[in-house]
């Protein structure tokens, strides 16, 4: 969103946009993040062609670093926005993570739309499973929704704070529970059970203490209240961090200490790179489409300043 959004300013004040993507559609979690019964990806394709239409030019199936060395980008180009998102997985470092049946949210996301958009029929599919979704954002109620159109057995949404506390939509909460997902408040996870393959989750009750750094109540583990819930898939969505790419050092972009770039003051969303400018998620952490959207346009409002255009 970020990419597309710089792209769309910088094409109607007569600059030439060449947007580098490593999907073989565009849009990033627009596409393969946020589950069709969401969002029609027709509408994402009509997207593509109205920028193909003003000029923007779009080089898929393309990841810089590996399939393009940032260098070419570098040198045939006045100025490079960087909208490469999160994708780093927060993982839940307890026994079991990687036994069979257990997958990370975002891989089960994109393999079902791939399966959708009949760009891969490989699917995870949690068709006659008892699915459990460990999280309480966004992407777990993605996950919920998914599974039960999948046609899974039954599907558990587990959250170590309370509902009130949940940071995931109150809209796709409440179509969740109407379309049968339960949800089990207060748990927090401490082990994935199995031999080879999982066979449930570990888990202990918690109540809510005070308020972490980030202004959330923390929970807190109640003694004696361990138990475990039957599981044949387990699906872990506890959100995602920063990842930045290896060739970022050889360029001078430089990150702060949680992995978010640093951003110069001389012009906004501009990096330690003068020539480099990036914004949404990888400059602010995981947040919503539309803030990606305006950092994108107000970026490219900058690189015009900075291109003196």
């Amino acid at each position: 969103p970020a990419g597309l959004a710089c792209a769309d300013i910088l094409t109607r004040n007569g600059v030439k946009a060449r947007i580098y993507d490593k999907y073989s559609r565009i849009g990033g979690l627009l596409t393969f993040g946020i589950p069709p019964f969401k969002l029609d990806k027709n509408v994402v394709e009509k997207r593509k062609e109205i920028l193909e239409e003003m000029g923007v030019e779009f080089i898929l199936n393309t990841e810089v670093g590996k399939d393009i060395d940032f260098q070419k980008i570098y040198d045939t180009h006045d100025a490079v926005f960087l909208g490469m998102g999160t994708y780093n997985p927060i993982k839940g470092n307890f026994k079991g993570e990687d036994l069979q049946g257990v997958h990370e949210a975002l891989p089960y996301l994109i393999s079902n739309i791939n399966n959708e958009l009949k760009i891969d029929k490989n699917i995870v599919s949690m068709k006659d499973q008892k699915v459990v979704i460990l999280g309480g954002g966004d992407t777990a109620m993605d996950c919920n929704r998914t599974s039960i159109r999948q046609s899974a057995n039954s599907v558990t949404c587990i959250y170590r704070r309370d509902e009130d506390n949940m940071p995931g939509s109150k809209k796709d909460f409440k179509n969740a529970k109407e379309e049968g997902v339960e949800f089990l408040f207060n748990y927090q996870p401490i082990e994935i059970i199995g031999d080879k393959k999982v066979e449930g989750v570990k888990v202990v009750k918690t109540k809510l203490g005070p308020p972490d750094a980030m202004g959330r109540k923390s929970p807190i583990i109640l003694k004696n209240s361990e138990k475990i819930i039957a599981a044949d898939s387990i699906i872990i969505a506890f959100g995602f961090q920063p990842s930045p790419a290896e060739w970022f050092k050889k360029y001078n972009i430089k990150t702060k200490n949680n992995g978010l770039l640093k951003i110069n003051n001389e012009y906004l969303y501009q990096t330690t790179n003068d020539k480099i400018f990036a914004g949404g998620d990888m400059t602010r952490g995981s947040d919503l489409v539309v803030t990606a959207v305006f950092e994108g346009r107000e970026a490219a409002e900058n690189i015009l300043d900075y291109l003196e255009i």
